[in-house]
């Protein structure tokens, strides 16, 4: 009923039209444009679905480095708690001032790469580089030098990249159906779970509309813990990180900036990864949801997660990025409302000033989670050809092996043995042990060098 207050999208519009987007049976249409203010309630879900996606990711990731770095009880809660606000500042930040595009912003996997290579050299070295390397980000988005990088993201690079995600984050999922936690009676029982989860949500996205259509996501992680909790298929659902008894404002970090040459090498090696991460992410969301103005858009997300890494290596805590998973989880919910993240920047603020309320994800199954993000992942994919194949495209030989390098390359590093992984040298380590950016240096040097085609007129 919600969709059918919209009307078609006008002839004249052309490609980047930015209001009510969502024919009343189109479904690869979007209900609420990019620039387009969705009803309280459709924004509430929007903002829920949104901060569903990125909060695990927040904790996982904080968790990790909290470890890393032996920090005891209390420092681990205000390292979260500083994660969170960051990333909710970064958020809103990017919502109105940068990119401007339907993107969820969150700890980048790749200075977490880079923060656990350095770990050695002290909590203070790691956070210094850090605070350098997003500083010299900045500078990149402020120069205008970011969108003249745009060019090396083809059609077919972008079509890889969003690949590469699903691609790469294949061992987490892995890890999260068949987590050990999580076992009951076989290691069968969740998978099947997960499958037919993943199923049901897939119908509703293909057969309901409006609200309904954007709340999929959600209601599959609602109903999907509960059932799990009633069939009783896990021995344990409770989340290993204890939030404390605190809800004050986190405090600032015990540790001071060391700079290291050595270390703010290996951290500007992965900051070339992030910024690559930062332009494909853009480039990609404002292609899917058909925004005007990317070049601006790239120089602008680039200065802004600059920043936010600068200041992130001044608080103590990893530095963000725009997560290549917004353009599915855009189709997903079918919405391409940037406001739609407002909701969830101002829950992230609020969660880091209230850490016991991080608990209550702690009883969401990592199954549920594992099929919530296998669905994300499947509309990712349905991008990904869109890309390659839509506007009059077609699929040669030379696109379609650039692609399929690039996935074959991040599945391949993605399952890398431990022990191969910690034979790589440090410096190196955040590039060749990442399959999302050997993925993509594959794409890059196939489609630029060794594969390039003569430009059409």
């Amino acid at each position: 009923m919600l969709a059918a207050r919209h009307h078609r999208l006008p002839p004249t519009a052309g490609p980047c039209y930015s209001g009510a987007m969502n024919p009343d049976h189109d479904p690869n249409r979007f209900v609420y444009g990019v620039d387009q203010w969705p009803p309280a309630g459709a924004l509430a879900v929007l903002g829920a679905q949104w901060l569903v996606l990125v909060v695990p990711g927040v904790l996982v990731l904080g968790e990790v480095v909290t470890q890393v770095l032996h920090l005891e009880a209390t420092a681990r809660v205000a390292f979260i708690g500083r994660l969170f606000i960051l990333t909710g500042l970064v958020q809103a930040a990017q919502t109105f001032l940068g990119h401007r595009l339907p993107a969820i912003v969150g700890p980048s996997s790749v200075l977490l790469v880079g923060t656990v290579a350095s770990a050695g050299a002290g909590a203070g070295a790691v956070f210094g580089a850090m605070a350098i390397g997003g500083a010299a980000a900045a500078l990149v988005g402020f120069t205008g030098l970011a969108a003249r990088l745009r060019r090396l993201f083809t059609p077919t690079v972008l079509a890889a990249t969003l690949m590469l995600v699903a691609m790469s984050l294949g061992p987490v999922m892995r890890d999260l159906i068949f987590h050990p936690g999580t076992i009951g009676r076989a290691y069968g029982l969740p998978l099947l779970f997960c499958l037919a989860l993943v199923a049901a949500m897939l119908w509703g996205q293909h057969h309901l509309r409006g609200l309904w259509s954007s709340a999929v996501l959600l209601l599959g992680l609602v109903v999907g813990s509960l059932v799990y909790h009633l069939l009783d298929l896990g021995r344990s659902a409770a989340s290993s990180w204890v939030p404390g008894a605190g809800g004050l404002l986190p405090t600032w970090p015990p540790f001071h900036p060391d700079w290291q040459p050595a270390v703010i090498g290996s951290m500007a090696l992965c900051y070339l990864a992030l910024i690559a991460n930062e332009l494909a992410t853009v480039e990609s969301t404002a292609t899917v949801v058909e925004a005007c103005g990317h070049k601006g858009r790239l120089n602008r997300a680039v200065a802004v997660s600059g920043l936010g890494g600068a200041l992130a290596g001044l608080f103590g805590c990893l530095g963000p990025v725009s997560y290549a998973v917004s353009p599915g989880v855009a189709i997903s919910s079918r919405s391409a409302s940037r406001y739609s993240l407002i909701p969830c920047a101002a829950a992230l603020v609020a969660l880091g000033l209230w850490p016991r309320a991080l608990g209550l994800f702690g009883l969401v199954p990592p199954p549920v989670v594992g099929a919530v993000l296998f669905t994300v992942m499947a509309s990712q994919i349905m991008a990904s050809l869109r890309l390659l194949f839509g506007a009059g495209r077609t699929g040669d030989w030379a696109s379609g092996t650039v692609v399929g390098a690039a996935v074959m390359t991040a599945v391949v590093v993605s399952f890398m043995p431990e022990a191969a992984r910690l034979a790589i040298i440090p410096a190196l380590r955040p590039l060749l042990a990442n399959g999302f950016v050997a993925g993509l240096a594959v794409a890059l040097v196939l489609e630029h060098l060794l594969l390039r085609r003569k430009a059409k007129k």
